[in-house]
C-alpha cells in the first residue's frame, strides 16, 4: 500500500513475475511486436486479467501507432456452403487494396476474445460479424476505443457503424414474389423460430410477418430436415393450392431434395433462392428458381471501405448504411 493510503497500481514488473515471463515478454505479448507461444500469451493475459493492469503511457503509445492490422471477428461457418468464405475473401482483398491485413478471431470466444485481441494492441479497428440483437461483444468493443463497423444491426446502435444487408426488406421481397405466384402460404426452413435471436432472423422475419399478416398469407416456420422440406412442403399444400418455400440457409441442400424429387417443375411448390451465385451455372433445370442476391461482396467491401473511413477521416461518425436485396432473375 502506498503512502497515501490506496494499493499500488500493478506493473507489468508484476505481471511478467505472476506469468513467470521477462518484462520484455509481457510487451512483446501486449504491443504484438514479436510472436509468442500461445502457452505463454495465455500465461501472460491470465496474470493481467488477475492484477488489473492496465499499460502504462508507454504501452499505450505502442499501442495507439497504426499496425495495419484489421481483427475479423467471424462466425462458425455454415456446412451447407461457402458463405463464410465469400466474406472473408472479400474483406480480405479490400482491406488489402487499402494497405491493411486482416487478422482472424472466432466468434466462439465472444467478449473474452474481443479482450485478449485490445489487449494484444495488435488491432488498430475491428470488423465483427453475425452479431446477435444484443450481443455481449459490443461492450469491450466499445471500451476499447477503437474504430469498428459490424456486419449485423445489434437491436441498439452500438456506436459504431452498420453495414448490412436489409433484412426486412428481404422479407417483404419474399412475400410479395410469393403472392405474385399466387402461392397460399410461406414455409420459411431452416428453422428461423429457433434463430430470431440473431439479429439478421430477427429483421428479416419481422418484415416477412408484417407484410405477411396485411396480405392474409399463412407463414409456416419449419425447423425440420432439409432433405425432407420438399415432402412436408407437399403434405401441406391442398388441392388447387400452392406452397412458395424459402431459408435463409440450407438453400443447396433443398435445392438437391427438389430436383431429385421432381419438385422443382411441380406447380404446388416455388422455391425462392437467396444465393450470391448463378444458380442455371450448377445446371439448367435451375434457371428458372426465382432467386435473390444477398449482395455479399458488396457488403463486404462496404464495410472496409466505411472502417477505413472512420480510421482516416478526422471526426467521422459512425453510421447505418443497408444494402438493398435484388433480384438476379427477369
Amino acid at each position: 500500500m502506498s503512502s497515501n493510503g490506496r494499493s499500488k497500481a500493478p506493473t507489468s514488473q508484476d505481471v511478467a513475475r505472476l506469468a513467470g515471463v521477462s518484462q520484455s515478454t509481457v510487451s512483446y505479448v501486449l504491443t504484438g511486436s514479436r510472436p509468442i507461444s500461445a502457452a505463454t500469451r495465455e500465461r501472460v493475459e491470465e496474470a493481467i486479467a488477475k492484477l488489473g493492469y492496465h499499460p502504462n503511457s508507454g504501452a499505450r503509445t505502442l499501442r495507439s501507432r497504426r499496425s495495419g492490422v484489421i481483427g475479423l471477428m467471424v462466425p462458425e461457418a455454415e456446412s451447407d456452403d461457402g458463405v463464410l468464405m465469400v466474406f472473408i475473401g472479400a474483406i480480405a482483398r479490400e482491406a488489402r487494396r487499402h494497405g491493411y491485413d486482416i487478422l482472424l478471431v472466432t466468434a466462439q470466444e465472444g467478449a473474452a476474445g474481443i479482450r485478449r485481441v485490445v489487449r494484444t494492441g495488435v488491432c488498430e479497428a475491428l470488423i465483427l460479424m453475425e452479431l446477435g440483437r444484443y450481443d455481449e461483444r459490443v461492450a469491450p468493443v466499445l471500451e476499447s476505443g477503437l474504430p469498428f463497423v459490424t456486419i449485423g444491426k445489434p437491436e441498439e446502435f452500438p456506436q459504431g457503424s452498420v453495414v448490412d444487408l436489409d433484412f426486412e426488406m428481404l422479407g417483404r421481397m419474399v412475400v410479395d414474389r410469393a403472392l405474385e405466384e399466387e402461392c397460399d402460404r410461406l414455409l420459411l426452413f431452416g428453422d428461423p423460430g429457433r434463430k430470431r435471436a440473431r439479429n439478421d432472423v430477427s429483421r428479416f422475419l419481422a418484415g416477412i410477418e408484417d407484410a405477411a399478416e396485411e396480405a392474409r398469407l399463412e407463414v409456416v416456420l419449419d425447423g425440420g430436415a432439409l432433405a425432407e422440406v420438399p415432402d412436408r412442403a407437399l403434405r401441406l399444400t391442398l388441392p388447387n393450392q400452392r406452397t412458395a418455400l424459402f431459408g435463409m440457409n440450407g438453400v443447396r441442400q433443398v435445392l438437391f431434395a427438389m430436383a431429385a424429387t421432381g419438385a422443382l417443375v411441380d406447380e404446388t411448390r416455388l422455391l425462392v433462392a437467396l444465393s450470391g451465385e448463378d444458380l442455371a451455372d450448377i445446371s439448367p433445370l435451375l434457371a428458372a428458381v426465382p432467386q435473390l442476391d444477398p449482395r455479399r461482396v458488396e457488403i463486404s467491401e462496404l464495410a472496409v471501405a466505411e472502417l477505413v473511413r472512420l480510421l482516416r477521416t478526422d471526426g467521422a461518425a459512425p453510421r447505418i448504411t443497408l444494402v438493398e436485396p435484388r433480384w438476379l432473375e427477369g
